[in-house]
């Protein structure tokens, strides 16, 4: 079974590799998106699961504001479907939870 866009969770990464514009000249990378990229690599289908954004690390973060508001920007994210519940859910924005992980 396909999931249409609409209808698959939205999995919010940084970019690989990204700079902060703090500390001009260096390179950085997330460890929690890296470890996701590699089960999504791992993982057979699981990439065809769900709708994968990678963007920058730059805020505001515009794309995760337009699907849960500005009040978390963290990442990575996990965004359910509309309606769909989970105990995990770390925060909700109208009718979409998300999951985050622990660390703010």
């Amino acid at each position: 079974m396909s999931l249409d866009a609409t209808d698959k969770p939205i999995l919010f990464l940084l970019d690989r590799e990204f700079e902060d514009g703090q500390i001009p000249g260096q390179r950085f990378f997330c460890r929690h998106s890296l470890l996701l990229e590699g089960a999504l690599s791992s993982i057979d289908g699981l990439d065809a699961q769900l709708d994968v954004r990678r963007i920058g690390f730059a805020r505001p973060r515009r794309e995760v504001i337009a699907e849960i508001g500005e009040q978390d920007q963290s990442l990575p994210k996990l965004v359910l479907p509309q309606g769909v519940r989970s105990d995990l859910a770390s925060g909700a924005h109208r009718d979409r939870q998300y999951i985050s992980g622990a660390e703010p």
